[in-house]
C-alpha cells in the first residue's frame, strides 16, 4: 500500500480563538519549531507498539493555539489505539495517538473531540469509535507533558487524557496511512489555575480537584483500574468522623482504566475535610487510592 501523508490544518478564526482563550494569550502562539540538530533523525519514545514519526510536511505552518474545544476525523474505521508516543522538539513537545482497526494501522483518522479547559493541565481526545487499546498509560520524560490515560468514556468510545505540569498552548495535525492524531504543546511559561487531578495507587480523581470548597450535592468524578471496578469514596470531618462513605463502580477495570461518577448528599460541615477515593489492598486491606484535602461550605 503507497504511504501517504495528509495533514489537515484545523481552521480557526481570530473570533473563535478569542471567546475560547485566556486573557493572558493572543489569538496564536507562533509556531519557531526549528528542530535541535538531527533531532527528526532521532526516533520519538514510545509507549506501546509503535515506530519513528517522520517529518509532516507543512507542520511549520500550523499555528499554536488556545482554545477549549475543537473537533475533526471522518468516518468510524478505526476501533483501537495500537500506542501512544512521545517526542521532545526544541521548544514544543509532541504526543501521537497511532490508530487502528483490530490490530493493524488504520488508513484515516476516525471522528475525535477534543477539549481543553482554560487554565487547566488537561487536554482530552474523545473518539467515539474506540472500543479497544494496546496501552492503558504511561508517563512522558519531557520538562512540559507528565503523563497520559485511556479511559471508557460513559457514553461510548474511549478519550486519551494527557496531563501538562504547565499553560500550554496546542495544535493538532491528522495523519492518515497510517492514522495518526498529532497533539503538538508548546509551553506558555504560566503557572495552571487549578492543581493537576489527584492520583495513586490505580485510581485518578478528576473532580474536586484538592483545597476545594465543597458542599451538598457533591459530585465526584474520575477513574480507576481497581479490582472489580469498585471504587470506595470516603468523606472524614476535621475530628476524622466519617460523614459519608460510599461505593461507586467504574466501567471497565481489566482492559483500561474505567470512568466513575457519583452524586453525593453530605451533611452540613465546616472547616477542613479529607476526601478519600480508592480501594483497599488485597495483600493486607490497606487504602490504596487518592487522599485530597477540602474545606466545608460553612
Amino acid at each position: 500500500m503507497r504511504r501517504r501523508a495528509l495533514v489537515r490544518l484545523l481552521s480557526l478564526s481570530f473570533a473563535a480563538l478569542a471567546a475560547g482563550c485566556s486573557g493572558s494569550v493572543e489569538e496564536s502562539v507562533g509556531a519557531t519549531d526549528e528542530p535541535t540538530p538531527g533531532a527528526e533523525e532521532m526516533p520519538e519514545a514510545t509507549v506501546g507498539v509503535a515506530s519513528t514519526v517522520e517529518e509532516i510536511p507543512g507542520s511549520r505552518d500550523i499555528p499554536f493555539v488556545v482554545r477549549r474545544e475543537v473537533s475533526g476525523g471522518s468516518s468510524y474505521e478505526a476501533d483501537t489505539v495500537l500506542a501512544v508516543r512521545h517526542g521532545v522538539h526544541e521548544d514544543y513537545e509532541r504526543a501521537v495517538v497511532d490508530l487502528g482497526t483490530g490490530e493493524e494501522p488504520a488508513e484515516t483518522v476516525p471522528e475525535w473531540n477534543l477539549m481543553s479547559p482554560t487554565g487547566d493541565g488537561l487536554l482530552r481526545v474523545t473518539f467515539p469509535s474506540m472500543s479497544a487499546t494496546r496501552v492503558s498509560d504511561g508517563r512522558f520524560g519531557g520538562a512540559l507533558l507528565e503523563s497520559f490515560h485511556l479511559v471508557r468514556a460513559p457514553e461510548g468510545g474511549m478519550f486519551v487524557d494527557v496531563f501538562a505540569r504547565r499553560a500550554f498552548a496546542y495544535r493538532v495535525m491528522e495523519l492518515s496511512d497510517p492514522a495518526r492524531l498529532v497533539l503538538d504543546f508548546k509551553p506558555l511559561g504560566a503557572r495552571l489555575d487549578v492543581p493537576l487531578p489527584a492520583s495513586g495507587g490505580d485510581t485518578v480523581l478528576m473532580d474536586p480537584r484538592a483545597g476545594t470548597r465543597i458542599q451538598a450535592p457533591l459530585t465526584i468524578s474520575g477513574y480507576s483500574r481497581n479490582f472489580e471496578a469498585s471504587n470506595t469514596v470516603v468523606l472524614t470531618g476535621s475530628g476524622g468522623e466519617v460523614l459519608v462513605r460510599q461505593t461507586v463502580t467504574g466501567n471497565d477495570w481489566s482492559s483500561t482504566w474505567g470512568y466513575f461518577e457519583a452524586t453525593l448528599d453530605l451533611p452540613p460541615f465546616s472547616g477542613r475535610g479529607t476526601l478519600r477515593v480508592g480501594t483497599g489492598s488485597a495483600r493486607d486491606g490497606t487504602f490504596e487510592g487518592v487522599e485530597i484535602p477540602v474545606r466545608g461550605s460553612r
